[in-house]
């Protein structure tokens, strides 16, 4: 069973992906250290950023409006270089998913790093956002055959469609995509859970949600929607400095995403309508029984008058009203004695 089957096919409930990404502002014990928060929080995978500045960067790049004020006078290029790990220490960041128990998976963010990650065995590839529309990056990744997760942020349905049909005109591995708003962090009304249900029908495959938006609610919402997968940018503290901690969730409210989708999952349950165990246990006490309204004599002819319903639940239920009514008594009866049809004439 290979990794997409084993995380997202055959799992039961939704992959949850911790995005450590470059919030690991390039230290490289931190990065460790997100690997085991992550774990402790719950969450099945955490997910890097794989980069060389070289193969990304260029003299003429620029710095996204969100950038502003996080990486102080800093360029792009040199603040790209500086979150760069080698390959050596990607592959001991695997290991150490390994050792943890919890499933390791990188972005791809340009064609150096995909050399990084297939060097190093990796046994799936995420494409940001970004790079939907970098055939050049889409076609050497589809020639791997390696599973890929791809974003559609920043995306008409079109161009989604040319890069589906790219990876499987080059027989790419399997694909899962994620509805992703690529804001930092995302206005709650850009974000559009229900473009899940789009893609998923267009497209056939698993479909998840990459959130940037505040607090932990809406991958919750989407898990409840179905999602296979979500991805939530995790830091040990939104106070560091870097862009993307600020949009970034802490390992304690990461946990507590995880508990939240976990009761989300299991809240919904089966289609099937059944009464619970609990529910025969509580209907006793809760539901009410026909009762006698007033005191009453052997022969009375049982009118709405002379029957009520009140706790417990242990007698002749009020949907049985209409087999009392109408028919004579064979015993007297007390105020609140409970019915039973043999205390009525067979007429």
């Amino acid at each position: 069973m290979n990794w997409f089957e084993r995380h997202i096919v055959r799992r039961k409930g939704c992959f949850v992906i911790a995005e450590a990404g470059i919030n690991h502002n390039g230290a490289f014990d931190l990065a460790l250290e997100l690997v085991r928060r992550a774990k402790e929080a719950g969450a099945d995978c955490v997910k890097f950023q794989t980069h060389r500045t070289s193969a990304s960067e260029s003299r003429h790049s620029s710095k996204p409006g969100y950038f502003s004020g996080r990486i102080g006078e800093m360029s792009k290029i040199e603040w790209s270089r500086s979150l760069e790990f080698s390959t050596g220490q990607f592959a001991m960041l695997r290991d150490e998913c390994e050792e943890q128990g919890i499933a390791f998976l990188s972005t791809a963010c340009d064609i150096e790093g995909l050399r990084i990650l297939t060097d190093i065995r990796a046994e799936a590839v995420k494409i940001a956002s970004a790079d939907l529309n970098n055939d050049y990056l889409l076609s050497a990744l589809a020639d791997t055959g390696l599973p890929v997760l791809l974003s559609v942020g920043m995306s008409t349905l079109e161009q989604v469609d040319h890069a589906v049909e790219l990876l499987a005109q080059r027989n790419s591995g399997p694909l899962a995509l994620f509805q992703c708003t690529s804001q930092y962090p995302a206005p709650y009304a850009q974000l559009h859970l229900r473009v899940m249900e789009t893609l998923k029908a267009r497209y056939g495959v698993p479909v998840g949600f990459s959130d940037h938006s505040q607090g932990i609610h809406v991958p919750v919402a989407a898990a409840a929607l179905g999602a296979a997968m979500v991805e939530k940018h995790f830091t040990l503290s939104r106070n560091l400095p870097g862009v993307d901690h600020a949009a970034s969730i802490e390992p304690h409210e990461l946990a507590e995403m995880v508990r939240q989708i976990r009761d989300v999952e299991a809240a919904l349950g089966s289609a099937e309508k059944t009464v619970q165990p609990e529910e025969l246990a509580n209907a006793a006490n809760m539901r009410r029984s026909l009762m006698a309204a007033r005191p009453l004599k052997a022969g009375a002819l049982l009118t709405l008058d002379d029957v009520t319903a009140k706790r417990p639940g242990t007698g002749l239920p009020p949907s049985e009203l209409h087999r009392l009514l109408g028919r004579r008594l064979k015993v007297d009866m007390a105020e609140e004695d409970l019915f039973d049809l043999s205390q009525v004439d067979d007429a």
